[in-house]
C-alpha cells in the first residue's frame, strides 16, 4: 500500500527543483515603481545586466497585478536593484508581490514539462484510488456507462440500508403553487421512475434565463441532519452542470431560497439520478417549498423530475456485491455490468459504489496539487535535468553526473514505497 504524501502544487514542486539546480530566484518586490519595474533589494543582487533575459512569473500578488503574469528581464540596474521587464505587466508590482525569476536558457515551461514527463513515466506504478457513488440500479438495465477515468475496478457495493432519508417531494402530484407563464406543468403517470407519477414541465421558448419554472409548497421538513439531495431528471435537451437549479426554501413558493443547488450535467433523453451536496444544511431546518429554476436559457424543451429526497449519506449501509454479480463489458466504451442475478439481488433504484484505480492527473496549472509524491518528483526531475536535458550544459554546476546520480538515487529509494499494490482488480481498458 502506498504511503501518505505531503501535498504540494506544481508551483511549489517547480521552485524546489529550481533551487536544487540553482537556476531560480524566489523573492518579493520591495517597492512599487511602475508596470515595467521589478525592484527587490533583498534578492536581486549582482552587477549591471546580471539578470538580463531571465523569465519572471508573478504569484501571491497583493496589489492589482494578476497572479501568473510573466515577462522577461530586458535590463538590470544594480544601483537600484531594479529589473526592467518587457512586455510590461498589466499593473505596477506592489511591495510584497512575490515572483519567480528563472535563469536562461531555462524557461518555466521546460520545468513544468519535465515534471509532467516524470508523472507519465510513473503512471502504471502509482495509480490513484478512485471511488464513485453516482450510479443507481434500474429495472431491466444491466450496463452502466460510469467507468470514465477508471483503469481498474476492485470492488462494487450497493446501499442495502438507508439511515436518514427524508422525502422532499415524491412527484406523485403536479406542482401548481407557482408556475411560469411559459411553462405547462402536469402529472405524468406512465413515464416515471418511482411511485405513481412524475412531474412533467413543458417549457416554451418564451421562458428566459433566471426564470423559476415551477414550485410547490410542502409540509415543513427538517433536513439539517442530511448532507445531500437526490433527484431523478429527464430532459429532452442536454443540460450542462448548473443550467438548472433545484431550489429549497423556508418560505412559500421559493421566494428566497436557502438552497440553490446546481443540477449536474444531464444527457438528453436519459433518466439520470443526480446526487447533489447541500450547501447550507444548517439552514435547512424548516423547508416548506421546493422549486426548479432555469439558470441558462435552454429554449423550448420538456423536463421530468421524480423522487426528490434528502439523505445523510454517512448513515447508509453498504454491502459488497459478489464477484459473480458484476463484471466489465469491454469495447470502444467499457461498461460496468450487473448480471441478471445481481440485479435481482440488489433491486432497482439502489445506489451503487464502485472502487478502483485511475492514473494520476498531470499538473496543468500552478495551483494543481500533485497526486504523485513531491518527495519523488523533486529529486527525480532534478537528477534528470542535470544530465539528460539539452540545456544542461548551461548549468554552472561541477560534477553534474555525480549530483545526478545522487538525486536519482534519492528518488529511487522513495519510489519503492509509492508503488501501488493493486490486489484483486478487473481491468477496465
Amino acid at each position: 500500500m502506498a504511503v501518505a504524501i505531503q501535498s504540494q502544487t506544481l508551483q511549489q514542486i517547480r521552485r524546489s527543483i529550481g533551487k536544487n539546480l540553482g537556476i531560480v530566484i524566489d523573492g518579493a518586490a520591495t517597492a512599487t515603481v511602475d508596470t515595467s519595474s521589478l525592484q527587490d533589494t533583498k534578492n536581486l543582487l549582482g552587477g549591471d545586466d546580471e539578470h538580463n533575459q531571465k523569465e519572471v512569473k508573478i504569484y501571491d500578488a497583493t496589489g492589482s497585478i494578476v497572479d501568473g503574469e510573466t515577462s522577461i528581464v530586458s535590463d538590470f540596474d544594480s544601483a537600484t536593484n531594479d529589473a526592467t521587464c518587457a512586455p510590461v505587466f498589466t499593473a505596477s508590482l506592489t511591495s510584497g508581490d512575490k515572483y519567480e525569476m528563472w535563469k536562461i536558457p531555462w524557461r518555466i515551461a521546460d520545468i513544468n514539462d519535465a515534471i509532467n514527463q516524470a508523472i507519465m513515466e510513473l503512471t502504471g506504478k502509482v495509480l490513484q484510488i478512485k471511488e464513485i457513488h453516482t450510479p443507481f440500479s434500474e429495472d431491466g438495465k444491466y450496463l452502466y456507462d460510469v467507468l470514465s477515468g477508471f483503469t481498474h475496478l476492485s470492488k462494487a457495493e450497493w446501499v442495502y440500508s438507508i439511515g436518514t432519508e427524508k422525502t422532499l417531494h415524491a412527484c406523485n402530484a403536479v406542482w401548481d403553487e407557482l408556475v411560469d407563464t411559459d411553462v405547462t406543468a402536469s402529472l405524468n403517470t406512465t413515464f416515471k421512475k418511482e411511485g405513481t407519477g412524475s412531474l412533467k414541465l413543458v417549457v416554451a421558448a418564451g421562458a428566459a434565463a433566471g426564470d423559476i419554472l415551477a414550485t410547490e409548497d410542502i409540509t415543513s421538513i427538517d433536513i439539517s441532519g442530511c448532507n445531500e439531495v437526490q433527484i431523478w431528471i429527464f430532459s429532452t435537451v442536454a443540460l450542462a452542470a448548473g443550467d438548472l437549479q433545484l431550489l429549497l426554501d423556508d418560505t412559500a413558493s421559493c421566494a428566497s431560497p436557502v438552497e440553490s443547488l446546481n443540477i449536474p450535467a444531464t444527457t438528453a433523453n436519459v433518466w439520470t439520478r443526480h446526487i447533489i451536496s447541500l450547501a447550507n444544511p444548517q439552514s435547512d431546518s424548516a423547508i416548506i417549498s421546493v422549486g426548479l429554476k432555469m439558470v441558462v436559457d435552454k429554449g423550448a424543451f420538456s423536463l421530468w423530475a421524480d423522487d426528490i429526497k434528502a439523505i445523510d449519506s454517512f448513515s447508509n449501509g453498504y454491502r459488497e456485491m459478489q464477484l459473480e454479480y458484476w463484471n466489465i463489458s469491454k469495447g470502444s466504451t467499457p461498461y460496468f455490468q450487473v448480471t441478471s442475478r445481481g440485479l435481482s439481488v440488489i433491486g432497482s433504484n439502489k445506489q451503487m459504489r464502485l472502487t478502483g484505480y485511475q492514473i494520476p492527473d498531470l499538473l496543468t496549472a500552478d495551483t494543481t496539487v500533485s497526486e504523485v509524491d513531491p518527495g519523488y518528483l523533486v529529486p527525480y526531475v532534478t537528477g534528470r535535468l542535470l544530465i539528460s536535458h539539452a540545456k544542461s550544459s548551461y548549468l554552472d554546476i561541477h560534477d553534474r553526473a555525480g549530483l545526478s546520480k545522487y538525486w536519482l538515487g534519492q528518488a529511487e529509494r522513495r519510489l519503492s514505497s509509492l508503488t501501488t499494490n493493486l490486489g484483486f482488480v478487473r481491468s477496465v481498458s
